[in-house]
């Protein structure tokens, strides 16, 4: 608790955005799907930081998202990529800062909302439970449909 109580002062005394934060492991991340371009941010509203990528060697245009969720104690922070048909392509935990819960970062389960065009997504029903996730799944659920929903009204 301490310890989220500093994150967020120090978070708002030094507001560096997450992808300043993660721009390495998220660069990385992003070439491997959508080759080489540049990300221009589009708007940061609450708590998330959306950015347009526009490629340079194709018309593979996406929408890349910053976030942080909470789990039972501590946030994490995660980056979803979506496509032009609001589809998600990829979702990476880029940290998870408490002993429990890190298993939202499984790659197999992380599969469950790629490629669901127009989805709002439900933890155990379209969805599968997560053992050892049991705040941090269902709060990745939920601010990922968040983001959706906020893609489509900003699009809109």
């Amino acid at each position: 608790m301490i310890f989220t109580v500093i994150f967020l002062i120090f978070n708002l005394i030094n507001p560096e955005s997450l992808l300043d934060q993660y721009k390495q492991t998220a660069g990385k991340n992003i070439s491997a799907l959508l080759g080489e371009g540049e990300l221009k941010l589009l708007e940061k509203n609450s708590g998330h930081e959306y950015y347009i990528f526009n490629s340079e060697n194709s018309n593979k245009g996406a929408i890349v998202i910053f976030s942080s969720a909470k789990g039972r104690i501590e946030y994490f922070d995660y980056m979803v990529i979506v496509n032009s048909s609001f589809e998600i392509i990829n979702i990476k935990i880029l940290k998870y800062r408490s002993e429990y819960g890190y298993e939202i970062s499984n790659k197999g389960w992380l599969k469950q909302f790629y490629g669901k065009p127009s989805t709002h997504f439900e933890y155990r029903k379209n969805i599968d439970a997560l053992s050892g996730a049991t705040f941090s799944a269902p709060s990745l659920v939920n601010d990922v449909n968040s983001i959706l929903d906020y893609l489509k009204i900003f699009t809109e």
